[in-house]
């Protein structure tokens, strides 16, 4: 990661007065845990330190998500240490044909039993789990 980008995160953490509640580590074994042990990806968005946006819902629609390498940011490789929170949404609309309804495939125990394993902080909201890097 570029220098001016840690920099940056870690003015935005003291102006903000900010407490880490992640570190590279967990970051990594939450991306592995994604990837590797659920039964598929699922979708998340993510708030950088940099960003205004404000966590909302996900939908059933989302299609899975893609964890190869969710922490790129822009051309510099994203080590985690600027991420506020990311917010998973294990459920997904399986299309099963064009005269069949879709199916609800649900991996919130699966994810919650992970998040555990890890001792990963999270909370819960509706069908979403919320992770902080810093609060």
């Amino acid at each position: 990661m570029d220098e001016s980008w840690k920099r940056q995160a870690f003015r935005i953490v003291q102006q903000r007065q900010l407490c880490s509640c992640m570190n590279n580590t967990k970051w990594n074994e939450l991306r592995n845990a994604m990837r590797f042990e659920m039964p598929f990806p699922p979708s998340f968005t993510m708030k950088t330190l940099f960003e205004e946006q404000q966590p909302k819902p996900m939908q059933d629609d989302y299609d899975p998500g893609d964890w190869e390498d969710p922490f790129e940011f822009g051309a510099d490789q994203f080590d985690g240490i600027a991420i506020e929170w990311i917010r998973i949404h294990p459920r997904y609309l399986e299309r099963r044909g064009r005269l069949i309804p879709p199916q609800v495939q649900d991996a919130s125990e699966q994810l919650e039993s992970l998040l555990q394993k890890y001792a990963i902080p999270f909370e819960q909201y509706g069908s979403d789990y919320l992770i902080y890097g810093y609060r």
